[in-house]
């Protein structure tokens, strides 16, 4: 028997309902198995008597487990099938009908062990069950992983990721967003101490989503990192939205939290946003900095004020990024990436930079405006060469970040393949992607991520933690690298919730064979911390910081 515990945490790939048993069969089987299966939950069969339409339910459904009757389908012609079917998952097991002649032959790539539904009903029904219960513990399992990643631990309130997920369903239809700041709340943490702060956390949790609880069903509220909450809104018009944040403003500034007998009392800032375009995190952080910067309670971000407010400053930063291309003063810098086992430098991520009157400018300042320019793709083409180009006659592998809008493009692996017949280092290539709120349509993610991996290369996942990190379709990459988020890893010696975070994504990782990266390793605080959890690879201004060649091999402590 081919051992099925190798089931155990495989088992399933995304969290699903339903147990799908798909049994290849004669027609007058069913009633036994319905009665076979009569008590696991949540199951779901499917009866077919020809191959023809296996290829069918493989494409419309998930199935878990496989019963097989080799009278209409050899266990060999099966696993040619399930070959050739994109949408097969080989951890799933197959239980072949009254078989006991079968070669179990460790060359399969099939689970596989047989079943006697004639005369040993039994046991056929014990190795059903335990498949399911596999299942059901899988499905627990991510279910805790989801809710340790999608809710905030002190206050038990959606967190970020839960928001950015929100935002992208249709569904939920949100039309405006504020976020509210906590103003100076760091200096209530460091004089009071991290366990008071927690306490008046709750509280303020407790005020907003009192007066939030009165108003509507469509309203929710998320505790976002460090002091910020989101309050997000699908049925208010925009005055009464406003009114609402304003109302919980007041209400938390008019309240005095008691301390060891100090009156700790809080002022809020809010930006609020009635954008409809896709970019309300964005327009609702710029409005609470905006806010922040004119010492404004709140202030509020509408569509017709897109481009208007930093016109001047577009402008200027568009000429300079038109003269930067013009005279190749679109650069590379490279940030060495130190393998936490052997404390040499495996790798490099390539990270853009642009010259200005010989100051080398971060892409925070003309990247996005690089993409309202229509120079986005150039900058990403100009980083490809340049780095194919630096690796080409170096041993080490390198990473490229890579947008759904670079992907998109029809022509960009064309591009991709041309480089490569100049400088073959398809191999060394990590294609570092974002998954975010601008992913339209993931079968082109897929596909993108299909090809490069038939080039040799490989693909991580950037930010994972604090982007649109969905499991789902995670789970559905072929991915090498998962890279955790620089807010978590930043705040993993000083946050319980940032730390049990990073070790969660660390776990999930390991239970796909995933490799780690910590950015922003700064210390060597944070360097050990994540070390010992069991991160892969570390990457941050303690060890170095981007360098205009990839020149540093061993770091020593």
């Amino acid at each position: 028997m081919k051992d099925l515990y190798i089931i155990v945490h495989i088992f399933i790939k995304k969290v699903i309902m339903t147990f799908n048993i798909l049994i290849i069969s004669i027609d007058n089987t069913l009633n036994k198995f319905a009665l076979l299966t009569n008590s696991l939950e949540n199951k779901k069969l499917f009866l077919i008597n020809n191959k023809e339409k296996i290829n069918s339910i493989f494409n419309n459904s998930d199935i878990h487990l496989v019963i097989l009757d080799e009278t209409i389908l050899s266990l060999d012609e099966f696993e040619d099938i399930a070959k050739s079917s994109s949408s097969f998952d080989f951890y799933n097991p197959v239980l072949v009908l009254n078989n006991f002649m079968c070669d179990f032959s460790s060359n399969s790539l099939l689970i596989y062990d047989s079943i006697d539904i004639n005369n040993n009903l039994h046991l056929a029904s014990n190795k059903i069950k335990f498949c399911h219960s596999q299942f059901t513990k899988e499905l627990k399992h991510q279910k805790n992983i989801q809710e340790l990643l999608y809710v905030n631990n002190l206050t038990k309130l959606p967190n970020r990721l839960k928001l950015i997920q929100d935002l992208q369903n249709d569904d939920i239809g949100i039309i405006s967003l504020a976020i509210l700041d906590i103003n100076s709340f760091k200096e209530v943490n460091d004089f009071f101490g991290h366990k008071i702060g927690d306490n008046i956390l709750k509280e303020i949790t407790a005020i907003a989503s009192n007066i939030i609880n009165k108003q509507s069903a469509y309203i929710s509220i998320y505790k976002l990192p460090s002091d910020l909450y989101g309050i997000t809104n699908s049925s208010l018009n925009d005055d009464d939205f406003k009114t609402l944040v304003l109302e919980i403003n007041e209400k938390l500034e008019s309240n005095v939290f008691y301390k060891d007998s100090f009156d700790i009392e809080l002022t809020i800032t809010s930006g609020i946003t009635f954008s409809r375009k896709n970019n309300k995190l964005i327009t609702a952080d710029l409005a609470l900095q905006e806010a922040k910067k004119e010492h404004k309670n709140y202030l509020i971000f509408y569509d017709e004020l897109d481009n208007i407010k930093d016109y001047k400053k577009n402008m200027i930063w568009t000429k300079k990024l038109k003269k930067a291309l013009s005279f190749d003063n679109i650069i590379v810098y490279f940030q060495p990436l130190v393998n936490n086992t052997t404390m040499k430098v495996d790798k490099y991520e390539c990270l853009v930079r642009m010259v200005d009157d010989d100051k080398i400018i971060s892409p925070f300042f003309f990247l996005d405006i690089s993409k309202k320019a229509n120079q986005y793709s150039k900058i990403t083409k100009i980083v490809i060469e340049k780095s194919f180009k630096e690796f080409n006659n170096l041993p080490f592998e390198f990473s490229i970040n890579i947008s759904y809008e670079d992907i998109e493009d029809e022509n960009f692996i064309t591009y991709i393949k041309e480089k490569l017949k100049k400088y073959p280092v398809a191999k060394k290539i990590v294609w570092e992607i974002l998954e975010d709120e601008s992913i339209k349509d993931y079968q082109v993610l897929y596909d993108f991520i299909k090809e490069m991996k038939a080039l040799g290369s490989k693909i991580a996942i950037d930010d994972f933690g604090s982007g649109y990190s969905n499991f789902e379709h995670l789970l559905k990459m072929d991915i090498d690298y998962l890279k955790i988020d620089a807010s978590l890893v930043k705040d993993v010696a000083k946050n319980k919730n940032s730390f049990q975070v990073v070790k969660t994504i660390i776990e999930f990782a390991n239970s796909l064979n995933l490799k780690t990266i910590a950015e922003y390793v700064e210390n060597k605080e944070i360097f050990e911390i994540t070390r010992d959890m069991g991160v892969t690879y570390s990457q941050g201004y303690y060890f170095a910081p981007p360098l205009c060649k990839p020149n540093v091999y061993t770091y020593e402590e």
